[in-house]
C-alpha cells in the first residue's frame, strides 16, 4: 500500500504537465517527458531533497509516514462533535448533595469504585458536586498533532472555586476530591445513551491523578473516545503554597499517629513533598501552560508534522506513555522552547524540526541545565534551579517559574532518551543506507534493548525490611501517597550506577504500559512491588572480575569500604602497591565472567537496600545451559562453560600446526597461507571440539585407527577440522585436473611423513588430506593451488575453443579455498571487536538447528545475519549479551522483507556508496532468478554464494514463521518476573507438522549430550597423547542414517534433524511421491501396479514398503516411527 502510494505522488505532477502543455513547437509531441522542464517549485524540491534528506526515498517514505499517522478529516469532525455534546452535558448537570470525603455509600449505590488508593483511609473534608465552570478541548487535537491509532481528545474541565475548602491542599484532600469528582461525572454519563463505557486512568501513569475515559457514539454510528481531566480553577490555591521545599502531607497524619494539622504551627520541621506538590501545581498551571503551547506551536505545518515524527520516534522505544516516561505533553513543551530559544523556526520543514529536536535532545541535560518557559522577573516565593534539583527528578519550569513540568521524569529515563537520541543522529548520518526503518518502523522492546534484564519483587517483611533500610525512603513514600515503587525504582538505579560505574552505558527501570480499568473496579493495587530493570553493558569493561579502590591509605578508601562491604579487601598488585578491591571471581571461565554484573547487582542491593537474593530475577544467563557440556570428572583442570575456553584451545593447538607445517622441507613448494575454515575458526562452531579421549582397554587397533570392541559404547565423535594450505603459484602443475589430484596425493604423502617423523605428531594420510592429532584435536590438512581452479574453469567448446566460465566444481572450488577463509578471517576480526559475537552466533544456530533444518540453511548465511547485527546494529547498540543477540537475529530473521531487499552485510566497512546504490537496483532486476535469500557482502554483491539454492522460499516462510513466535515467546519469558520459566521452549521444534517421526535409539546417538534437554556427561582424560591409535573421526551414527535416508528417499520424501543431539527426524512427504506414474521399469520403486479409470496399469506409492525399508536400513538405532498426526 506504501508503496503504490508513493509511485502515485511521483507520478502525479508530470501528468498533469503533460494534459495542460500546448505551448511546445510544432512537431512536439505533447507529454514527452525528456522535453519537460522543471518548474523553479521542482528544482527547490530537489534540492531541499539533496541537502536534507540525503535521497529522495527517504523523503518519500517519511511522506508517506506523515500521510498515514494523520487523523482524518471525518475523525476530526467526530471528535469535534463529541466535545460539543459533552461539553453542553456537563455544563447543564445539577449541584449535588454534600458528602464526607470518607463516605462511600453514595458510590456504591451508583456501582462505582473511587479511582485512586486512599492510603491513610481517613481524611478530614466534605465534597459536593458542582458542574465545572468551563470545559476547553486541549493537547494534541487542537494543535492537529494527533496519531493514529490511538486517537483521544482531551477535555479540561475547570472546576469552580468554591468547590475547595482552603484547606484542601493539605493531606491528600485535593486528589481524593477530584477522584470523587470523576466519580460523580461517571454517574451522570452513564446515563446517556450516546456512551458506551467508562474507564478510568492514571494521567502519565500518576496514581495521584487519574482520568476518565468516555467512549461514545458518534452522529454515524462510529465511536470516539474522549479523555476528562479535572483542573481547579487558577486562583484557587496559591502557587507558592506548593513550592517544591514545602510540605502538605502531615508525617502524623500519614502514619495515624495524629492529627491531620499537627505542626501547622512550625515548630517542628516537616519533610518536603515536592512529588505531591507538583501534582497539584501541574492542575493548577495547566490552562496557562495549555494556552502557551498552543500559540507557540499552532500555525506551523513543519512543527506540527515534527512533533508527530518525534512521537512515533518515541512511540517505537516505548518511551511516550506510562508512568515516568517523556510524554507527549512534555514533548510539545520541549519544542515550544526550542522554539523560544530560537533553535528551531517555524518555517522549518518537519525533518528539520525532527531532526534538531532530537539532536539538542542529545546534548542537552535537564538536570545541570535545565531548560526553562518562564520568562518574567523571578518571584520572591520562586523556587530556584538548586531546590528544584533537590527533588531528584529532572528539571523543566513552566510559564509560572513554579511548576517543574519534568517531575515525573526520572533521571535514568531521560538517559535512555538522550541515548537513543544519539543512536539516531548516528543512523541518520548513515548516508549510505535508509534510516528511515531504525528510526520510526522497527519496534525497539525492552527486552531486545537492554544485554542485561532482570526483576525485583518484593511484599510482606520483606518490602518492610527494605524501607526501614533506605534512609529517608518513609518520607518519600509518603510523598508519593504509599506507592513504594515510584521511589524504590529510583533509588535502585541510584545505587546500581554507582556499583556498576563504567560497566554500564545505560541502567533503566521499564516503564510500565498505562492500564484502564472500569469505574466498578478496584485500582490497581501494589501490594506486591515488582520492578524491572534493563542494563546496557560496556564488554570493554562489564567481564572485569576486580574492582581496584583507592590506596589503602587513602582517605577516600573509608567509603570504598563502606559501599562493598565484606567484598572489600586489601590486594598488593604487580606494581607493589596496596589498594582495597573487589574480586568478584576467581573463576576464568568466560560464563562466569559475563555474571560479573549479576554478582554486583545482587551484592549492591542486599547491602544497601535489604534485598536478598532470592527476591532478584536475574535474566542473563538462562541460555547458557544450551551451549554447555557436562564434563567427568568434575575436578578436571578443563573448562568448557559455553564453549570459548574450548575454542582458544582449539586455536593455540592450531597456532602449532601452522608453525609445523610452514617448515616442511619435503615440499618441492612453500605453503603461503594456512587458514582454517572449520567454523570453530571463527569462533563459531555451536559445540567446539572436545579433546580426543579414549579407554586403551575399550578399542582395538586396525590399520593403525582405535576402534571399538564388540559390544563396547560407541566411539567419541571427534570432528576433524579442516584446514586449508595454499601452495605458492607455479607454471609447472600439469594442466589434467586428474594429474593435479594425483600430485596433491603425492604432497599428502609427503607432508604426513615429514609430520610424523620430524615433529613426532600422529597423522593419517588420505588421497585429498592427511589428518593430524595436535593436543587431542583432530585437524584435517588440505593441499591446494590456484592452478587446480584456473583448470576447472576451463571449457573447450565443440569448434575447439578454450573458454573460462564457472562450473559446479569450480564453485564449489573456490568457495573452500577461497571464500572460506576470507569469512573466516573476518569474523574471527568481528569476534576480537565484540567478545559476545561468538556465543550469539552459536546460540543462533543453536536454534537453527533446533527447528531441525539446520542442513537446509547454510552455517555461513546464519553467521552473515549475525554479524549484520553487530555491523549495522541500528536502531540499536551493538549487543553486549547472547540474550539479546539471540532477540535480534529472530527479529532480523522474521521481519526483514527478504523477497524485496537484499540484506547487506558491510564486513571490514568495504562497500561504497556506489555499492549502496546499485546493489539493490541490480537485486530488483534480477530478481526473479535469484535465491529467496539474498545476504550481499563486499565479495559477494549479488548476494548468492551462500544462500543458493537454499533455503527454499517454502522453507524460509516456515523459518520466519518459527522465529517471529520464538521472538515472542522469549520476550515473554524474559519479561516475566518467574524464575520458574523453561527457557528451553523454543529449542523444543513442534512435531506435530510431520507426516511420519523416527525415533532413534539412545545409545546410538554419541551426541545425546548435546541435545536440548540432554543432561548427560562427557568423560574425559587428562592426558592428550593417543599415541600410535589414530581416533576415528567424523562418525555419528545417527547423522549417516540421516544422511542415507536423504540419499534413498530424497526423491519421494524430505527429511529433518537436529545434528546436535537430536533423537527424532521428521519425515514429510512430498506431494508428488502420491501421483501415479506411468508403468514402466524406472518407476517400480517403491510402487505397485494398479487399473485406472481408463482401464491403463498405473504406478502407486506402497508406503509400508518404505517404512520396511527404513527400519532394515536403521538396523538397532531406530527405536519406532510413528504419525504424530495419529497422536493428537
Amino acid at each position: 500500500m506504501m508503496k503504490r502510494k508513493i509511485i502515485t505522488e511521483v507520478e502525479e505532477p508530470a501528468k498533469k504537465k503533460i494534459m495542460t502543455d500546448d505551448t511546445g513547437p510544432k512537431g512536439r509531441k505533447k507529454g514527452k517527458l525528456s522535453d519537460r522542464e522543471f518548474n523553479m517549485e521542482e528544482i527547490s524540491k530537489l534540492k531541499e531533497t539533496e541537502a536534507l534528506y540525503h535521497s529522495s526515498l527517504f523523503r518519500l517514505q517519511v511522506s508517506e509516514l506523515l500521510r498515514e499517522i494523520t487523523v482524518k478529516q471525518k475523525l476530526r469532525s467526530r471528535l469535534e462533535e463529541a466535545c460539543t455534546f459533552i461539553t453542553e452535558t456537563l455544563k447543564n448537570l445539577p449541584s449535588g448533595k454534600e458528602h464526607k470525603i470518607t463516605d462511600k455509600k453514595w458510590l456504591k449505590s451508583k456501582g462505582i469504585q473511587i479511582p485512586i488508593l486512599e492510603r491513610p483511609a481517613h481524611v478530614k473534608g466534605t465534597f459536593q458536586f458542582e458542574p465545572p465552570v468551563d470545559v476547553c478541548v486541549s493537547g494534541s487535537f487542537v494543535i492537529d498533532a494527533m496519531v493514529m491509532p490511538d486517537v483521544v481528545a482531551d477535555l479540561i474541565l475547570v472546576v469552580p472555586k468554591g468547590f475547595f475548602q482552603p484547606k484542601d491542599y493539605l493531606n491528600q484532600r485535593y486528589t481524593r476530591k477530584r477522584a470523587l469528582y470523576l466519580c460523580s461525572l461517571a454517574s451522570h454519563l452513564d446515563k446517556l445513551k450516546r456512551v458506551q463505557d467508562l474507564k478510568f486512568k492514571n494521567f502519565m501513569g500518576n496514581p495521584h491523578k487519574p482520568v476518565l475515559l468516555v467512549k461514545l457514539n458518534s452522529e454515524d454510528d462510529k465511536t470516539v473516545t474522549l479523555c476528562l481531566q479535572v483542573v481547579p480553577e487558577t486562583d484557587t490555591f496559591k502557587e507558592s503554597r506548593f513550592h517544591v521545599s514545602k510540605n502538605n502531607i502531615r508525617p502524623g497524619w500519614f502514619s495515624e499517629n495524629s492529627e491531620e494539622n499537627q505542626n501547622d504551627d512550625g515548630t517542628e520541621a516537616l519533610p518536603a513533598t515536592p512529588y505531591y506538590n507538583s501534582s497539584v501545581l501541574h492542575d493548577l498551571c495547566l490552562v496557562r501552560n495549555k494556552q502557551f503551547i498552543e500559540k507557540i506551536l499552532g500555525g506551523s505545518e513543519g512543527v506540527r508534522d515534527g512533533v508527530k515524527l518525534l512521537k512515533v520516534w518515541l512511540t517505537q522505544r516505548e518511551l511516550l506513555k506510562g508512568l515516568g516516561a517523556f510524554s507527549s505533553f512534555l514533548l510539545s513543551c520541549y519544542v515550544a522552547y526550542l522554539i523560544m530559544s530560537k533553535k528551531v523556526n517555524k518555517l522549518m520543514n518537519y525533518y528539520q524540526v525532527f531532526r534538531t529536536t532530537i539532536l539538542f535532545l542529545s546534548k542537552s541535560d535537564w538536570i545541570l541545565e535545565p531548560p526553562s518557559l518562564f520568562e518574567d522577573k523571578p518571584q520572591k516565593m520562586q523556587p530556584s534551579l538548586d531546590e528544584f534539583r533537590e527533588s531528584g527528578s529532572c528539571v523543566f519550569v513552566d510559564r509560572s517559574g513554579f511548576y517543574n513540568l519534568a517531575y515525573m521524569l526520572p533521571p535514568h529515563v531521560f538517559s535512555r532518551v538522550k541515548h537513543e537520541a544519539e543512536l539516531s543522529l548516528d543512523a541518520l548520518e548513515q548516508h549510505q543506507q535508509s534510516s528511515f526503518d531504525a528510526l520510526f518502523m522497527a519496534h525497539v522492546s525492552f527486552a531486545r534493548k537492554f544485554d542485561h534484564v532482570f526483576h525485583i519483587s518484593l511484599k510482606g517483611s520483606q518490602l518492610n525490611d527494605t524501607l526501614e533500610k533506605i534512609d529517608g525512603l518513609q518520607q518519600k513514600v509518603m510523598d508519593v501517597g504509599g506507592h513504594v515503587s515510584l521511589i524504590l525504582s529510583q533509588h535502585v538505579v541510584t545505587v546500581l550506577s554507582e556499583a556498576l560505574g563504567k560497566r554500564a552505558k545505560l541502567l533503566q527501570c521499564k516503564i510500565d504500559k498505562p492500564k484502564e480499568w472500569s469505574k466498578c473496579d478496584d485500582p490497581h493495587d501494589d501490594k506486591e512491588t515488582r520492578l524491572t530493570f534493563g542494563i546496557c553493558i560496556d564488554t570493554a569493561n562489564a567481564f572485569n572480575i576486580l574492582d581496584k579502590g583507592p590506596s589503602a591509605e587513602a582517605v577516600e578508601s573509608r567509603e570504598f569500604r563502606a559501599f562493598w562491604g565484606d567484598k572489600s579487601e586489601m590486594r598488593r598488585f604487580k606494581d607493589g602497591t596496596i589498594h582495597e578491591a573487589v574480586l568478584w571471581t576467581d573463576s576464568t571461565c568466560q560464563r562466569d565472567r559475563r555474571l560479573v554484573c549479576r554478582s554486583i547487582v545482587q551484592h549492591v542491593l542486599q547491602r544497601h537496600c535489604s534485598i536478598p537474593a532470592k527476591s532478584i530475577q536475574y535474566m542473563e544467563g538462562k541460555l547458557d545451559p544450551l551451549l554447555h557440556v557436562n564434563l567427568l570428572p568434575k575436578e578436571s583442570s578443563l573448562l568448557y562453560g559455553t564453549g570459548e575456553e574450548q575454542s582458544l584451545a582449539v586455536h593455540h593447538a592450531f597456532d602449532h600446526i601452522s608453525r609445523a607445517v610452514r617448515t616442511l622441507s619435503s615440499l618441492p613448494l612453500s605453503i603461503h597461507s594456512i587458514q582454517g575454515v572449520h567454523p570453530v575458526f571463527r569462533h563459531a562452531s555451536v559445540f567446539p571440539p572436545l579433546p580426543v579421549t579414549q579407554a586403551s582397554s575399550d578399542v582395538d587397533v586396525v590399520s593403525g585407527h582405535a576402534v571399538p570392541k564388540e559390544g563396547k559404547s560407541l566411539p567419541q565423535y571427534i570432528p576433524a577440522l579442516k584446514v586449508i594450505c595454499m601452495l605458492e603459484g607455479s607454471g609447472k602443475w600439469p594442466e589434467e585436473i586428474e594429474a593435479i589430484v594425483c600430485l596433491k596425493t603425492l604432497l599428502h604423502i609427503k607432508m604426513g611423513a615429514e609430520l610424523r617423523e620430524r615433529h613426532s605428531m600422529s597423522t593419517s594420510v588420505h588421497k585429498d588430506y592427511v589428518d593430524v592429532v595436535k593436543d587431542g584435536f583432530v585437524f584435517r590438512l588440505v593441499i591446494s593451488n590456484t592452478r587446480e581452479l584456473a583448470v576447472l574453469r576451463t571449457v573447450k567448446t565443440e569448434s575447439g575453443m578454450i573458454k573460462f566460465k564457472d562450473t559446479e566444481r569450480s564453485s564449489a572450488l573456490e568457495k573452500e579455498i577461497v571464500d572460506l577463509p576470507r569469512l573466516t578471517h573476518l569474523l574471527h576480526g568481528i569476534q576480537q571487536e565484540n567478545p559476545v559475537f561468538s556465543v550469539t552466533v552459536r546460540l543462533c544456530k543453536r536454534w537453527i538447528a533446533s527447528q531441525m533444518v539446520c542442513g537446509l540453511v547454510s552455517e555461513e548465511a546464519v553467521e552473515l545475519m549475525v554479524a549484520y547485527i553487530f555491523t549495522s546494529p541500528h536502531p540499536y547498540a551493538v549487543p553486549g549479551s547472547p540474550n539479546t543477540g539471540l532477540l535480534r537475529f529472530l527479529y532480523l530473521l522474521s521481519s526483514f522483507n527478504w523477497k524485496a531487499d537484499p540484506l547487506m552485510v558491510n564486513l571490514n566497512k568495504d562497500f561504497t556508496d556506489e555499492d549502496y546504490a546499485s546493489i539493490p537496483k541490480e537485486f530488483q532486476k534480477n530478481r526473479t532468478s535469484l535465491p529467496s535469500m539474498c545476504i550481499c557482502t563486499p565479495t559477494d554483491k549479488q548476494g548468492t554464494k551462500w544462500t543458493k539454492p537454499l533455503p527454499t522460499e517454502p522453507l524460509l516462510k516456515r523459518l520466519i514463521i518459527l522465529a517471529h513466535e520464538s521472538m515472542t515467546a522469549l520476550e515473554c519469558q524474559i519479561l516475566k518476573s518467574v524464575d520458574v520459566t523453561d527457557f528451553k521452549m523454543i529449542f523444543r521444534p513442534p512435531l506435530c507438522h510431520f507426516d511420519l517421526v523416527i525415533h532413534l535409539l539412545k545409545k546410538a546417538n554419541v551426541l545425546h549430550h548435546q541435545s536440548v534437554d540432554g543432561n548427560e556427561c562427557v568423560e574425559i582424560s587428562e592426558s592428550k597423547d593417543t599415541g600410535k591409535k589414530f581416533p576415528v573421526v567424523n562418525f555419528c551414527v545417527a547423522e549417516k542414517f540421516f544422511q542415507d535416508l536423504q540419499t534413498t528417499f530424497g526423491d519421494l520424501a524430505m527429511f529433518f534433524y537436529d545434528p546436535f543431539g537430536g533423537n527424532v527426524i521428521g519425515l514429510v512427504w512430498k506431494p508428488q511421491a502420491f501421483e501415479d506414474k506411468d508403468f514402466k521399469p524406472v518407476n517400480f520403486r517403491f510402487r505397485r501396479p494398479v487399473i485406472n479409470d481408463t482401464e491403463k496399469p498405473n504406478l502407486e506409492i506402497i508406503k509400508d514398503s518404505i517404512l520396511d525399508d527404513i527400519r532394515v536400513m536403521g538396523g538397532g538405532i531406530v527405536q519406532s516411527i510413528v504419525s504424530p498426526k495419529s497422536l493428537q
